[in-house]
């Protein structure tokens, strides 16, 4: 059994998938609406921040206001072949579409002109883009004339809300005691790292039958478990909802990502063979 069902939670409080979870943004109100205005008002919008700073938390927010409307698209370019031509991904969809680019740093330069486009034929309704380091990216000039000063910064969340995060996802449990709580946000990198921390900390005191944490259990936590919930990949498709499937070192969507079913790379309507593993594709009869 979970730690969490044993506390007679429904699901786990600190579960890092925003698909999964129902908690509003503490501390990003300025960020998301900030987000939704750009949205609305057809522009070109980046988001930067480090590596779990919630950029991806911020897509999904975006997500949930206007998927029901049926006119977003959500990409990660962290997982597209570098050979696949993005407009074959943007003219299977209306026009007017919403464009969510997460970690544009792995789109090519080719590809960002080709958005461009796109959005300047009307056929994008408005982009947001996101970035660990905006210096990184491929964009154009024309590109970086769109955003302009159009640019979300993401910094760590601060500690005061940090723990309101934790105490609104535990509500009011007292296994996890503020002098816990800011000494986990002081060993941890940003809000991504505290909610694995608080997770495992949580199934450590459960399994051993404690009811509340003490700092020194903090060090119970095997260093192995916290890297390998750290490099867990989300395994819903934030388009569509759906489960990913593992294909190769991809996580793929059945319904939104057309891939070679032998290696998981993303392919075009008229690739024959697969441009990373060589496979040859049947023809539909």
């Amino acid at each position: 059994m979970e730690w969490f069902e044993e506390l007679e939670f429904e699901n786990n409080p600190f579960n890092l998938n925003p698909l999964e979870t129902d908690f509003g943004f503490i501390g990003r109100d300025k960020e998301a609406k900030e987000l939704l205005y750009r949205i609305i008002s057809g522009n070109m919008l980046l988001v930067e921040g480090k590596a779990g700073t919630g950029k991806t938390a911020l897509l999904k927010y975006a997500i949930d206001n206007f998927k029901g409307k049926g006119r977003v698209i959500y990409v990660n370019a962290n997982k597209l072949n570098k050979r696949l031509n993005i407009s074959n991904l943007l003219k299977k969809k209306p026009k007017g579409m919403i464009l969510l680019m997460d970690n544009v740093q792995y789109l090519s330069k080719k590809n960002n002109e080709r958005i461009k486009y796109y959005y300047d034929q009307d056929y994008i309704k408005s982009v947001v883009f996101t970035t660990t380091d905006y210096s990184l990216v491929n964009f154009t000039n024309a590109v970086k004339n769109r955003i302009g000063r159009n640019i979300i910064k993401l910094k760590n969340i601060s500690q005061n809300n940090t723990l309101k995060t934790a105490k609104e996802r535990l509500n009011n449990n007292k296994i996890l005691p503020d002098d816990v709580l800011k000494q986990l946000y002081k060993d941890s990198n940003n809000i991504k790292e505290f909610l694995i921390n608080c997770d495992l900390l949580c199934g450590y005191l459960v399994e051993k039958g404690k009811e509340k944490a003490k700092k020194e259990d903090i060090k119970k936590i095997p260093k192995e478990r916290i890297e390998e919930e750290k490099e867990k990949e989300t395994e819903m498709c934030l388009e569509c909802d759906e489960k990913l499937v593992k294909v190769g070192e991809y996580w793929r969507c059945k319904n939104c990502d057309q891939y070679c079913t032998g290696c998981g790379a993303l392919i075009d309507d008229e690739d024959e063979y697969c441009p990373e593993c060589g496979a040859k594709f049947e023809e539909e009869e």
